[in-house]
């Protein structure tokens, strides 16, 4: 090879789209094999992305094609280098390593390296360079490899316990130089652990990924889509007399799609997808916003639409400043206590208490609500010692006026009720109606959780909050109610690490508080 082609060759290999470009074929959604055209989202992706990426995204992007042929570029043009694609299950993971053996069998010999090896789902080639496919659950996941490029396919769909221990053993296998990266890409299921990072990342820039969405409006979907398009609006003219949709026919929801620069075609595309699927369905397939894609895949017992307007339209808690009744030691400098609302003279005040071990895992709370039915505080602590728990919840309970306190009797809530009885006289509680084995009625102090009465209690909450009969002002209990689902016959919070529920179960206590119309002076 003369040096001039040579220097053209390094030119191109130091270049991923202009070798993707000169060496790429794929097959195209008609089955004809065709050169390898990156979209607008590609480029934008690869141009853009850094060591550590996470993406969120409509379906059909050709990001799965990308990494691809991204993978195949590195060990193609760098030796000695070691790639990983990881997928959901075993499917996927085979249809992976088929179509990156059908990009790789189509680059000219001349142009790649010989194969060595083609088994076991991984590309190993005779530069030294290797391409591996593996599906996600594997325990020894990245364990002694040193990895150039990592691309984890339709991560949130990981096993909940998976997705975070796979990232920290892949993470430590990233190859230590400044090319390396890991990228995370999926559609979105629901609130887990990658909702968490995604959304880290995405709003709050509190994580080393660097988050990118990518919209069913991206100007790829017109291009995967084209016919289906041209079908929509075939459709649309049928059923409106040869007319084209017009801007003074959108609905509501249809005008913010179209304030966002989205066409009049691609509305009609949604409206014709919307005869036979679901609007919930179309917002997992495509979704518009990351908020959007994660509240349409939730399994949550409650309405997550409700939640999601709720938490754009709260205020921050009151100030130190703006409290207008001295606070007790207990509660002034406590770093888990909000308080909504200035306490108000006579006002009746009802105080939900889920208790926990003070361990360290699920947290103490109390949620406060006045006879209004508006959540004015909530305190959480995951610390707290259960003698001293109780301690606060009688200050708290004399700080809203004597409250009503409705104390979950189970575990360690007898404690507190006990302590609250005995040692401080505290009379103003919720007392339970039960019956004995003879079949007397007497009344125990504290709400009693069974597989029978806590799907009332939740279902109650679940009512008042759904129907505005009560207005939650905490974010933290709003995101708990998002991951709160109904799973193996049982309602609790979503499994994963730092997901929990202890203030839903509080606010939930507060609400039966409220139903009961006691009052005990």
């Amino acid at each position: 090879m003369s040096v001039k082609k040579q220097s053209k060759l390094d030119i191109i290999n130091n270049d991923f789209f202009l070798w993707a470009k000169n060496f790429i074929k794929i097959i195209d959604n008609e089955g004809n094999l065709v050169q390898f055209v990156p979209n607008d989202q590609q480029k934008e992706f690869v141009d853009n992305m850094e060591k550590f990426n996470i993406i969120a995204k409509s379906r059909q992007l050709g990001f799965s094609t990308l990494a691809i042929i991204y993978c195949l570029w590195i060990a193609c043009t760098k030796s000695n280098t070691n790639c990983l694609m990881v997928s959901y299950n075993v499917e996927s993971t085979q249809s992976l390593f088929e179509k990156m053996k059908q990009i790789y069998n189509e680059i000219p010999d001349k142009y790649k390296p010989a194969e060595k090896r083609n088994n076991r789902m991984e590309l190993y080639l005779d530069n030294g360079s290797r391409v591996m496919v593996k599906t996600a659950g594997n325990k020894s996941l990245g364990r002694g490899m040193n990895l150039q490029y990592i691309h984890l396919s339709e991560f949130a769909f990981y096993p909940d316990d998976q997705q975070k221990d796979s990232l920290v053993g892949l993470e430590q296998a990233l190859a230590k130089n400044p090319d390396s990266k890991i990228v995370i890409e999926t559609t979105s299921n629901g609130y887990n652990f990658y909702q968490k990072l995604f959304m880290a990342a995405y709003k709050k820039h509190e994580s080393k990924y660097k988050a990118f969405f990518f919209p069913w409006t991206s100007s790829s979907t017109v291009i995967q889509f084209k016919h289906e398009l041209n079908i929509a609006e075939d459709w649309y003219r049928a059923n409106n007399h040869g007319q084209r949709l017009d801007p003074s026919d959108l609905l509501k929801d249809e005008k913010v799609l179209y304030d966002a620069k989205v066409s009049l075609k691609m509305i009609m595309w949604r409206r014709w997808k919307l005869q036979d699927m679901s609007l919930e369905d179309f917002q997992q397939e495509f979704p518009f916003s990351p908020e959007e894609s994660f509240k349409a895949t939730s399994r949550s017992i409650f309405d997550t639409n409700k939640i999601s307007e709720r938490l754009n339209n709260l205020l921050p808690p009151l100030s130190k400043n703006d409290i207008t009744k001295p606070l007790l030691e207990s509660l002034k400098d406590h770093k888990g206590f909000f308080l909504f609302r200035n306490v108000k003279a006579g006002e009746r005040y009802y105080i939900g208490v889920d208790t926990a071990s003070g361990s360290g895992g699920d947290y103490s709370t109390m949620s406060v609500f006045d006879s209004n039915g508006e959540q004015v505080a909530v305190f959480m602590d995951n610390k707290i010692p259960v003698y001293k728990f109780a301690d606060v919840v009688y200050e708290c309970g004399m700080y809203f006026n004597y409250a009503f306190l409705v104390v979950e009797k189970n575990s360690f809530g007898q404690s507190v009720i006990e302590k609250l009885r005995a040692e401080k006289q505290y009379l103003n509680m919720y007392k339970m109606k039960t019956f004995d084995d003879r079949g007397r009625k007497k009344f125990q102090i504290g709400f009693i959780t069974t597989s029978v009465s806590k799907p009332r209690l939740i279902q109650d909450y679940k009512e008042q909050f759904e129907k505005g009969l009560i207005l939650i002002n905490d974010s933290n209990t709003l995101e708990e109610m998002k991951i709160f689902i109904e799973a193996d016959g049982k309602m609790r919070n979503q499994r994963g690490e730092d997901f929990h529920d202890d203030l839903v179960i509080a606010s939930a206590l507060g609400v039966q508080g409220l139903k009961c119309g006691k009052w005990y002076l």
